[in-house]
């Protein structure tokens, strides 16, 4: 996830003219991923890819689903 130093675009501009007031502010917490960074698909991959392994040990899927859940991440694998 990257976030754009540029906010400008290109387009039709909306405008929600609802209220501005109300609602609820959380604050607290940080960010994963720092602004303006991008990292290597490799490197996410290999996280995510040995997560979903990990949550496939320890979860009830029917074994059908977990094949799906393993042919996925064989499909999006870097070569």
């Amino acid at each position: 996830m990257t976030t754009p130093r540029n906010l400008q675009g290109e387009g039709q501009v909306e405008t929600d003219g609802g209220p501005s007031t109300g609602g609820r502010t959380e604050t607290g917490g940080k960010s994963p991923i720092m602004d303006g960074t991008t990292r290597p698909y490799e490197e996410v991959y290999n996280e995510y890819a040995a997560e979903a392994k990990k949550s496939l040990g320890r979860s009830q899927l029917p074994t059908s689903m977990q094949e799906k859940v393993k042919q996925y991440f064989d499909q999006i694998q870097p070569d």
